[in-house]
């Protein structure tokens, strides 16, 4: 069943956490990206015809959903915790947005160089810091952080000329020196690249 006024759920965070559980709302000031971030952030990377955007540890998919309303890019979001996809995915379905998807996956399983944007909102912080876990549900360990962040390491500086990367919430060291800094947004917390070499 679609959603009556879909727009009116992006009014406030408040009001889009409403369509979710309980626990899923208990995790929004932490783990969730703002609507206004997620706006920003999706505008940028959905900067040309066909773009195809990957949120990296997508959790509900509030990022891809907001951005897949209102851009006509198609956004995957990626999340190795199972109930974080079915929520999600029956909140997509709600909204009937064709152009966005939630894949339940591992990120080192992933290769995403088909993608011509890449979204990323700290996802492996909870290996190191775990008292900002998620849950219970996954291992989290800082050898594991260790593995994620080289594996997007790898993955970043693959990517053609051209890629557009949305970090929020991430430390410039870790951005490869070939993606140049274009804007900023939120007291720096958002950060907009263009891979240049």
């Amino acid at each position: 069943m679609y959603l009556t006024q879909p727009q009116n759920y992006f009014f406030s965070d408040a009001a889009f956490d409403n369509l979710f559980p309980v626990y899923v709302q208990k995790l929004s000031t932490i783990h969730w990206t703002p609507i206004n971030v997620a706006i920003t952030a999706s505008r940028f990377l959905n900067s040309s015809m066909g773009a195809r955007i990957v949120d990296i540890g997508a959790g509900v998919g509030k990022f891809c959903i907001t951005g897949g309303f209102f851009n006509n890019g198609t956004y995957t979001g990626i999340e190795q915790r199972k109930n974080f996809v079915t929520v999600g995915n029956k909140v997509i379905k709600q909204f009937g947005l064709d152009n966005v998807t939630l894949l339940h996956c591992n990120f080192l399983e992933m290769d995403i160089s088909e993608y011509t944007g890449i979204y990323f909102y700290n996802s492996f912080h909870e290996n190191i810091v775990l008292s900002d876990s998620l849950d219970e549900q996954v291992d989290r360990s800082a050898e594991l952080y260790e593995l994620y962040t080289n594996h997007l390491l790898i993955q970043l500086k693959k990517m053609p000329v051209g890629t557009r990367l949305a970090t929020y919430w991430q430390s410039i060291a870790e951005i490869p020196g070939c993606y140049r800094l274009r804007e900023t947004h939120y007291n720096n917390l958002l950060k907009l690249w263009v891979k240049e070499y």
